[in-house]
C-alpha cells in the first residue's frame, strides 16, 4: 500500500487514471473540472453525454483519458458543504472509497486524486484533507490492494495542510512525499485510542498474523456495517462519525483491592485537551489536568480498574455518591451506576 503525496498539475501525471471532481450533470465546469476537460478535449465530454446522465454525489464513473496522459479519468462527485448535515463527511469518503473501487475492477494500478470538495463545493480544507487521508488508507487496507495513490496538490498551501494533516494522525511525510501512516486511522472520539478497522466473518491467515491491527466485527447487517471501532471502548462507527461524536463523559479509576475510588477526569468526546479532574472526596471538577498526575494516581493502586460513563447515562446522583460518600467501590457498584469497564484508560495526551 503506497500513498504520496506531490505538488503539480494533475492534468500532466503519467498514471492509470486521474480523479475528475466533478458535478453531478457532469458537464465541464471551473476549477480541477474545466482543467481535466480542456487538457482531454471534446472527447471526454462526448464520451460523458452519450453514456451517463447524472452522477449522485459519493459515486464514480471510469471514462477514457483521451489527449491527457493518464489513460483514464474517474469522475466523482463531492457533497455540496452545508453547515450541521451530518452525513457529508461519509458522501466524501464515499468518493475516495469508490473511486478506488472503480479502479481495481478495471485493474489499474495506479491513481491521482485532487483534493476533492475544496473548491465550488466549499467543503473545509481542515475536514477535507483528513477524510481523504482516512478514506483512502482504510479501502485500500481493506481491499488488500497494491494501487499506488497519489494525492496531488495544486498549491503549496494545500501541499502544507495535508502534511499538517498527517502529522496529526500520527503519520509523517517523507522526503520523496511517500506516507508513512502506520495504518493512518483516527483516534477513538470516546477515549482516544487507536482505532482499528473491522473485519467481519471469518479473517484468513495475512489477519490472524496481526490482530493489533483489526477488529473483529459480529454478524453482518448488509449495508450497515461500521468499518472502524476501538478494542478499548467498544465505539463503532465510520471514517465520517468521528468527528460527530459529542457528549460529556467521565473516566475513573477504581482500586478493586482497597475497593476505593481513586481519580477521575472529565472531558468533552473528542477533546482531549478539555479534561479536568476528579478527586476523592471533591464533587467539583477542576483545572489543571495533567497526565503525569493520572498516571502517579494510577501507580499507587494495588488492583487499578478503569471505568466509563457518559452525563445523563448514569445513574442521577451516582457519581456524587463514589466520589464522597461510598466506603466501599466495588466493581458491582460501578455497574449498578451504569459504568462501563474498560481495558485501560483513555489516552489523553495532554500536558
Amino acid at each position: 500500500m503506497t500513498i504520496r503525496l506531490m505538488l503539480g498539475d494533475i492534468t500532466t501525471l503519467e498514471v492509470d487514471a486521474i480523479v475528475n471532481a466533478a458535478n453531478s450533470e457532469l458537464v465541464p465546469g471551473g476549477g480541477v473540472d474545466g482543467a481535466i476537460h480542456r487538457a482531454a478535449g471534446v472527447g471526454l465530454f462526448s464520451e460523458l453525454k452519450a453514456r451517463h446522465s447524472v452522477l449522485p454525489p459519493g459515486e464514480a464513473i471510469i471514462t477514457d483519458g483521451y489527449r491527457l496522459p493518464a489513460k483514464h479519468v474517474i469522475h466523482t462527485v463531492a457533497p455540496t458543504w452545508i453547515e450541521g448535515l451530518d452525513n457529508q463527511v461519509e458522501i466524501l469518503s464515499d468518493c475516495y472509497r469508490n473511486s478506488l473501487r472503480v479502479a481495481k475492477r478495471n485493474g489499474l494500478k495506479s491513481i491521482a486524486f485532487p483534493s476533492l470538495g475544496t473548491g465550488a463545493f466549499g467543503i473545509p480544507k481542515e475536514i477535507a484533507m483528513p477524510t481523504a487521508l482516512n478514506a483512502i488508507s482504510l479501502e485500500l487496507q481493506n481491499s488488500h490492494s497494491d494501487i499506488e495513490v497519489t494525492i496531488c496538490c495544486y498549491t503549496e498551501d494545500d501541499y502544507q495542510l495535508y502534511v499538517e494533516a498527517v502529522t496529526e494522525l500520527d503519520g509523517d511525510v517523507s522526503d520523496d512525499g511517500t506516507l508513512l501512516m502506520n495504518g493512518l486511522l483516527p483516534k477513538c472520539p470516546i477515549c482516544f485510542h487507536p482505532l482499528k478497522r473491522i473485519v467481519y466473518g471469518m479473517p484468513g491467515p495475512e489477519m490472524l498474523e496481526n490482530q493489533d491491527n483489526i477488529y473483529i466485527g459480529g454478524c453482518i447487517i448488509m449495508g450497515d456495517d461500521p468499518e472502524i471501532g476501538c478494542k478499548n471502548c467498544d465505539w463503532q462507527g465510520f471514517i465520517g462519525d468521528v468527528d460527530l461524536v459529542e457528549g460529556e463523559w467521565f473516566a475513573l479509576v477504581v482500586d478493586l483491592e482497597c475497593q476505593e475510588f481513586v481519580a477521575g477526569v472529565f472531558y468533552h468526546a473528542g477533546h482531549p485537551e478539555s479534561a479536568l479532574t476528579l478527586r476523592p472526596g471533591i464533587a467539583e471538577f477542576q483545572q489543571g489536568f495533567t497526565t503525569q498526575w493520572l498516571e502517579e494516581q494510577i501507580a499507587s493502586c494495588k488492583e487499578p480498574s478503569f471505568w466509563l460513563g457518559q452525563r445523563g447515562e448514569i445513574m442521577s446522583g451516582a457519581l456524587e455518591e463514589i466520589l464522597l460518600r461510598y466506603p466501599v467501590v466495588t466493581e458491582e457498584v460501578m455497574e449498578f451506576a451504569r459504568f462501563k469497564k474498560l481495558a485501560s484508560i483513555p489516552s489523553y495526551e495532554v500536558a
